[in-house]
């Protein structure tokens, strides 16, 4: 795991000094090694930077940047399979100076061009310069794991593992996009293929990126979707039959992913999906290390459960109990973090038990992508229980009656819960729901906020061949990489670990996205395939309890520690020159939330974490 970086410039003004400053903005990604090149021509200069956290191959030949021939590489990732393809290329007539991933990378793409990305399984971002073609090519993994960003004006492309590369370079200009704003106040992130700045850009999931490097006339590719596999007719299989696969496939995924030349750990909680990924893994692998955050002041505790299951199974296993002031303390580093408005809270926990389990690993396999695979949210079970009579109210009652809910004033969580329902009233579409569901409030309400009117609309919605099947689409494109995978990813690279994800497994994603809906979800309950695979393994007693979640009580913590910085966030003069929200709306909005109205509670986390970003990198 690494970061990258780099440059074109048709102006030839970016010095290796400054590339050196942009590579090493990136330490924290990559403490063990650094190294860069540099490529000048009459029309453009290019650099190319890594940072590196040694996990295959550690020896200094399998440093970066690479070369071969006409290509030159920078490469952040693993290649899961890479022996066997490297295996073939040998019989090509390949040889190889290391045993590095990268290099079989490098010489796949040499041999196949972008065919070689068909063969991958892994999680990357890769930036390739083929001198010959005079072409750049920036790559990201199918689910979107690794991130990889991009500013692109007339005379400059910039390009780098985080946004933090962008802000040592001169020639960068940092501009809000208010349309990114946006996004971030519906979201709590800003989806791919926005970024918070103007001209800058995420690569998205499963797509490569061509740039002619003396024009910067840029092509797009997408090389994988997971839209086909949701909308292909439904497998006609048994359960039992499911259920063998879906095992053998998650077993060799896992199995996959413990290839590494340093320990390997695993992000253990209560839950059925890292519980599953320890099962199966000690069964093949001993003395595997597991790790547990509680937060107990917080109400965050998983420990005695994530205990249990590690007694039972027999893991090397690291509770790791933070008193609550810990807690705290991570909550000004998340703007340094998350280099761009970030508001997941669960970041919180994530990054404690990533700071914790560093000191003993320098990888930990982590369950995300369970939820989208197998169908574990509360909204893919709601939508079977919400009575089917909503879609005959007229749409005139359907308002009336949202209104009323939305004025009975409840608190906490239930409030935030019964005003997205009520959105629904007089629209009870999958995508109406889906929206109602994934953003933070109406647009109505969110743009009494906001000075500029011209909110973007909600992100497209994919349909797929049934309701569950569109939920878990939409998730699996959305959610899971704006958010889950974007939370990890800095809070592993942030402490130079790197996290692995056997769930997002392509051949596992594939398979699971045709098998039935009701082996997933039936109305009554979530996950049951995988849960019915977990039962083989660990006693139903030790499983069973509601689902936890890294949740944080952010509203007390609001309230009770963070009430002056965010009063001092919403003064008035501050708000003024900022020229981005409306003042006296915003204050309201604050003022009310601190007296214990919660009904705008979540927008108010939103608007604290942008406005901590804001002061920090603006």
């Amino acid at each position: 795991m690494c970061g990258i970086t780099g440059f074109i410039d048709l102006s030839k003004r970016t010095s290796s000094e400054v590339l050196l400053g942009m590579r090493d903005s990136l330490m924290h990604r990559g403490p063990d090694a650094g190294g860069e090149y540099f490529y000048d021509s009459q029309p453009f200069s290019l650099g190319l930077a890594h940072r590196r956290l040694s996990i295959i191959d550690t020896t200094d030949g399998a440093n970066q940047p690479m070369h071969y021939e006409e290509l030159s590489m920078v490469f952040n990732g693993e290649l899961y399979n890479y022996q066997e393809i490297r295996e073939i290329l040998v019989k090509a007539g390949y040889s190889f100076r290391t045993q590095s991933d990268s290099e079989v990378v490098l010489l796949a793409f040499h041999k196949w061009k972008s065919k070689a990305l068909d063969l991958f399984k892994g999680m990357f971002s890769l930036i390739l310069f083929n001198r010959e073609e005079q072409t750049l090519y920036l790559i990201r993994d199918r689910f979107g794991v690794k991130p990889l960003y991009y500013y692109l004006d007339d005379q400059l492309l910039l390009f780098g593992s985080e946004l933090k590369p962008f802000h040592t370079h001169p020639q960068f200009k940092k501009s809000l996009d208010l349309k990114s704003v946006w996004y971030f106040f519906q979201y709590g992130n800003i989806p791919s293929p926005h970024a918070i700045f103007k001209d800058t850009y995420k690569v998205e999931p499963g797509t490569m990126l061509s740039i002619d490097c003396k024009t910067l006339r840029l092509e797009k590719k997408v090389f994988w979707s997971p839209t086909a596999y949701f909308q292909k007719e439904t497998l006609s299989i048994s359960f039992d039959d499911a259920k063998t696969k879906t095992r053998e496939l998650l077993t060799k995924a896992i199995d996959l992913r413990m290839v590494s030349d340093v320990p390997v750990g695993l992000f253990l909680s209560g839950g059925y999906d890292s519980a599953t990924t320890a099962a199966l893994l000690t069964q093949s692998h001993k003395a595997l290390k597991t790790f547990t955050v509680a937060v107990p002041e917080a109400g965050l505790n998983e420990g005695p459960k994530a205990k249990k299951i590690a007694e039972f199974l027999g893991t090397d296993h690291m509770e790791i109990t933070c008193d609550l002031s810990e807690a705290l303390q991570v909550i000004p580093k998340l703007s340094t973090l998350y280099d761009e408005p970030f508001a997941d809270s669960s970041a919180i926990p994530t990054y404690l038990v990533a700071a914790h389990a560093a000191t003993k690993v320098k990888v930990a396999l982590s369950a995300d992508g369970g939820d989208e695979m197998f169908a574990g949210y509360n909204r893919h079970l709601y939508f079977h229980r919400i009575p089917k009579a909503v879609n005959y109210l007229p749409p005139i009652l359907g308002s009336s009656v949202a209104n009323a809910i939305s004025a009975l004033g409840l608190q906490g969580l239930k409030a935030q819960r019964v005003q997205k329902f009520a959105r629904l009233m007089s629209d009870f579409s999958i995508e109406s729901y889906m929206n109602a569901m994934t953003t933070s409030m109406s647009q109505d309400v969110l743009a009494t906020f906001f000075k500029h009117r011209g909110m973007p609309d909600p992100l497209p919605f994919i349909q797929g061949r049934s309701p569950l099947a569109s939920m878990l689409l939409n998730d699996s494109v959305n959610y899971l990489p704006n958010d889950i995978l974007h939370k990890v990813d800095r809070a592993t690279m942030a402490v130079g670990l790197e996290g692995r994800e056997p769930f997002l497994d392509h051949d596992l994603f594939e398979f699971l996205a045709q098998v039935p809906d009701h082996y997933k979800c039936d109305g009554t309950r979530t996950k049951i395939l995988l849960k019915e695979i977990a039962h083989d393994m660990l006693p139903t007693s030790l499983m069973e309890g509601p689902k936890m979640g890294f949740a944080i009580p952010i509203s007390a913590w609001m309230r009770k520690y963070l009430c002056e910085e965010l009063l001092a966030l919403s003064e008035e003069s501050f708000l003024k020159e900022q020229g981005v929200f409306n003042p006296y709306e915003l204050r309201q909005a604050v003022l009310m939330f601190l007296k214990g109205k919660d009904q705008n509670a979540l927008f108010i986390w939103y608007y604290f974490s942008f406005q901590s970003w804001y002061k920090q990198w603006m």
